[in-house]
């Protein structure tokens, strides 16, 4: 664990190098300056308080999975602006015509990235689309914890 990352709840053996590699640049890789670097990913939309790009390490079984990164470095939800919620809500409302979502989910972690399951201590949200055609016992989980 280290100031901006939990390698521990890395899912994927690429996502675990390139989270080394910032590991050993010490920087947060989803703060603006470094985000390009890190993630590959495009950016699809950016408000004053939010980045839109898809995840790059998406879970299985989904149809869709982006992030919504804030754009200032805060690491819960206490530390934002009142608007920079109702901006979010906006950018979902978009997901959901530009994807046609029909259902979903859309959640966030905040906080200790020791206790709260995400690997970048940078508040972000997710929205989750699974796939239809996901086989029938496949769940697609957002752990907590």
């Amino acid at each position: 664990m280290t100031d901006y990352l939990n390698m521990d709840n890395a899912r994927h053996d690429d996502q675990r190098e390139v989270m080394q590699q910032i590991i050993d640049d010490g920087v947060c890789p989803f703060d603006e300056e470094y985000l390009e670097q890190y993630h590959t990913p495009p950016t699809l939309r950016q408000g004053k308080y939010w980045t839109i790009t898809p995840n790059q390490w998406p879970y299985e079984h989904t149809r869709v999975h982006l992030l919504a990164i804030t754009r200032e470095h805060v690491e819960s939800v206490d530390e934002l602006d009142a608007a920079a919620g109702a901006e979010l809500f906006e950018h979902v409302q978009w997901a959901i015509k530009e994807y046609d979502i029909d259902f979903g989910g859309f959640a966030m972690r905040f906080g200790d990235v020791r206790h709260n399951g995400a690997t970048v201590n940078h508040l972000h949200a997710h929205i989750i689309v699974p796939d239809k055609n996901k086989p029938k016992d496949a769940k697609v989980r957002f752990k907590i914890s």
